[in-house]
């Protein structure tokens, strides 16, 4: 008889278990790779983003340059070299229209604080607005140093104890120099970053964003937020990520600003045509802000469905177990553990049902425990209860897979042999009987040992049965035939 021991609902339990955990790996495994490809996506989609902004804004600030050169050539144009570029404080008509055409000029750019006319000497021969007539700018292409043939275009910064107003600035100066690259004089437009630094500010981006612009030496000329104490001064960006002065190419990186700590995806662009790099840099946790809000999500609801799978699969299995403990009552005999009368019952009906109709054969055997009163009335009904359960012990070892034993009532078993004819059954009988008669028997506290022997009656199906009540009946004839004949028997009634 075939119930479903402890170790087999174990090893459900645990396969099903297995199963799930296997499941619910895959489904995290598969959650946790797309949210990892989700989240490179979002940052490369933001480097790009970051470049984009860097060069949009590196546009506007070349734009503002590339204006301002286009008027330095327009007044260098119209500046006469031999005349317009000396110092002299006695041609007051000359001054007078030096200085109406920077003015002109001035007005036609936003941004810018002056323009300067300087002499070979790099000393100032007319403004716009300043009054800095005579003063040496100091610039790098003065002094001797030989400057490139024909016109030339030369930027640097100032900052305010450079300049000679005090506020810092950007100089941009178009200057000449003859075949032999002699500084002859040159025209100088100073670009206030004040203004700068209005302008990005005006720029709008995120929380924790920033913006910033610097030359190619790595000064930093504005930025957002506004950080006053940095303007001018170097970026403290480790040179190993890159170096300022041979950006060519836009790029991008992610690198904790070493001014508030803070990650960021950042965009760096060179702005054509001049000296200066535009940054955009995007705050790291805003950029993945919504990206960490879905997979807390998911983690969550994951986790929730782990919860509930198992509680459910938990529950599934107490049921499994509930039932089977209910149809073991309902089946088992409770002092051997085998199939009761009411279940071998069932189970002979549907042999010999299913015997009849494709004509198998079928055998029943009927056993007794030999003098069993006698053992009750001297050791007592519990020796007598371990005597049957010794014997339904040495029923499930000996009786093969395809057979089924059961308990008919008291010292009465009985053993359904599908598909076995007479001879077989009779063999199976017999070493039925050999195993009861050598075993070990029952040994008691005092070890005293009973030994007992059993009376077996084989029966099978013949044309004439009509039930397998009949068939039962055929073998309990056996049984007490071989009881006649001695005890510790087989007969058959075939």
């Amino acid at each position: 008889m075939n119930f479903i021991s402890k170790n087999q609902v174990i090893s459900k339990f645990l396969s099903d278990y297995g199963a799930l955990l296997l499941l619910l790996s895959i489904v995290g495994t598969w959650l946790t790779v797309d949210f990892y490809q989700e989240r490179e996506q979002i940052i490369e989609e933001s480097k790009k983003l970051a470049i984009n902004k860097s060069q949009l804004v590196g546009s506007s600030v070349g734009e503002l340059f590339l204006v301002t050169d286009y008027v330095l050539r327009d007044i260098i144009g119209r500046l006469d070299v031999v005349k317009d570029l000396q110092l002299t404080s006695k041609d007051n008509e000359r001054n007078i229209h030096l200085t109406a055409i920077l003015s002109e000029k001035l007005e036609t750019v936003t941004g810018l604080r002056d323009f300067a006319v300087l002499d070979r000497d790099c000393r100032i021969v007319a403004t716009a607005k300043s009054p800095f007539i005579g003063v040496n700018t100091g610039q790098h292409f003065c002094g001797g140093v030989k400057v490139s043939p024909g016109q030339s275009t030369h930027i640097k910064y100032l900052s305010a104890d450079q300049s000679i107003s005090g506020r810092s600035a950007v100089l941009m100066s178009r200057i000449l120099g003859t075949a032999d690259g002699i500084f002859l004089g040159g025209v100088v437009a100073v670009v206030d970053l004040a203004l700068a630094q209005k302008w990005i500010e005006a720029i709008h981006t995120e929380a924790n964003d920033v913006l910033a612009i610097m030359d190619a030496d790595g000064l930093l000329l504005a930025n957002k937020p506004a950080q006053p104490d940095a303007i001018g001064k170097p970026v403290p960006v480790p040179m190993a990520q890159f170096f300022y002065s041979r950006i060519n190419d836009p790029t991008s990186f992610i690198n904790n600003s070493p001014y508030d700590g803070r990650r960021r995806i950042t965009g760096v662009s060179k702005v054509e045509r001049f000296p200066f790099i535009t940054i955009v840099g995007f705050d790291y946790d805003r950029v993945l802000k919504a990206w960490r809000y879905r997979m807390w999500q998911f983690a969550t609801g994951f986790l929730l469905l782990c919860i509930f799978a198992v509680i459910a699969l938990r529950s599934h299995h107490e049921a499994l177990c509930q039932r089977e403990r209910m149809r073991k009552l309902a089946t088992t005999d409770a002092l051997t553990n085998i199939a009761n009368r009411r279940h071998i019952m069932d189970i002979g009906n549907r042999e010999f049902t299913r015997a009849r109709r494709y004509t198998h054969s079928l055998s029943v055997l009927m056993l007794d425990i030999d003098k069993f009163k006698f053992i009750n009335d001297r050791w007592g009904h519990p020796v007598g209860d371990r005597v049957i359960k010794e014997l339904a012990n040495l029923l499930t070892i000996t009786a093969r897979d395809q057979d089924v034993s059961g308990r008919l009532g008291g010292e009465e078993f009985t053993v359904i042999l599908p598909h076995t004819d007479t001879s077989g059954a009779k063999i199976i009988a017999e070493r039925l009987r050999v195993v009861v008669a050598e075993a070990q028997g029952v040994n008691l506290d005092d070890n005293t040992i009973v030994r007992f022997t059993a009376s077996i009656g084989v029966a099978t199906l013949n044309v004439e049965d009509t039930s397998f009540d009949m068939l039962l009946q055929r073998a309990d004839r056996a049984l007490y035939k071989a009881k006649e004949n001695g005890r510790n028997r087989v007969e058959s009634d075939n």
